[in-house]
């Protein structure tokens, strides 16, 4: 179907259905921004548009459009919408006020959030992130609780806090997870500087680490199996039965109740978040153990 304006032809027809979802979710937030009492639309938005002009002069680079591929348009675009929604945040709450966003996936859900420039993260179920927009151009940071998946564009350094350590990173692709002592850093692309308890660890693609004892641990993973969270795929390799039985917990929104010792089981093989009783069967019977489903409590001896 051919349109009239040229930007609207390359939104339905150079873009893939994710794209479009992603730019729609994006715009939609930002045209639904209250005014102001005080204020017309006019005014408001030329202020906003004013005080978003002071800190794209200090990320132009990162804001023109390559014209090679389709995904950096969209992540263009995506990043102008967010840099509206950071600037609205700016210019709307009192000075020196904290505005923080706060992102949650909730029980069986996994959401993926659009950052400022064209970064994203995609958040496994249970899981929380928070960004502070208005020191977003001078210091990227995303405390997270849980585990996510980032995409990070080039420019200044970004850095992910957890309880358990810091990862940082100028432009790359890594999954971080962080729940109660349990601490772990995959990389995909790029490259990824972690630091933990003073040590620090320098990660390449493929390469992985893990915190033991207080210690980093380095090790070499499969990278096509990297984050196959997000589309519904667990993976485990000599993992605590505990924290395969946690997952499950959190991918189904059920309670599990072990009436067995499981303190020396270990689990590799993986399961599906698309159906239950498969799951259970995957990961219990191998090990000899047998399950009772009732309602949302799953009952293993």
């Amino acid at each position: 179907m051919k349109h009239n304006d040229p930007i609207e032809d390359w939104f339905y027809t150079k873009t893939s259905d994710q794209e479009r979802e992603e730019l729609e979710k994006a715009m939609a937030f930002s045209s639904n921004l209250a005014v102001p009492i005080g204020k017309s639309k006019d005014q408001a938005w030329n202020q906003l548009l004013g005080n978003i002009e002071e800190q794209k002069e200090d990320n132009e680079r990162a804001l023109i459009p390559p014209r090679e591929k389709v995904s950096q348009w969209v992540a263009w675009f995506t990043g102008i919408a967010a840099m509206l929604i950071a600037g609205y945040l700016t210019l709307y709450n009192p000075l020196g006020e904290n505005q923080m966003v706060r992102n949650k996936a909730e029980l069986g859900k996994v959401e993926r959030m659009i950052l400022p420039i064209g970064s994203s993260l995609t958040l496994n179920s249970s899981s929380y992130s928070t960004y502070n927009p208005q020191t977003w151009y001078d210091k990227r940071v995303v405390k997270l609780e849980g585990e996510a998946f980032f995409e990070v564009t080039e420019g200044s350094e970004f850095l992910v806090e957890t309880s358990n350590g810091t990862v940082q990173v100028l432009g790359t692709s890594f999954n971080v997870f962080s729940r109660g002592s349990n601490f772990s850093v995959e990389c995909s692309t790029g490259m990824v500087l972690v630091t933990s308890n003073g040590q620090q660890v320098e990660l390449k693609p493929g390469q992985k680490v893990t915190l033991k004892d207080k210690k980093l641990i380095l090790s070499e993973f499969n990278i096509d199996k990297i984050a196959t969270w997000r589309s519904g795929d667990f993976y485990f390799d000599t993992a605590p039965l505990k924290m395969v039985i946690e997952e499950m917990e959190r991918q189904f929104d059920i309670k599990i109740k072990v009436k067995t010792d499981i303190a020396e089981r270990y689990y590799s093989g993986f399961f599906s978040r698309t159906n239950l009783k498969e799951a259970l069967q995957l990961v219990f019977v191998p090990m000899g153990l047998d399950f009772e489903i009732n309602n949302k409590e799953v009952t293993v001896e």
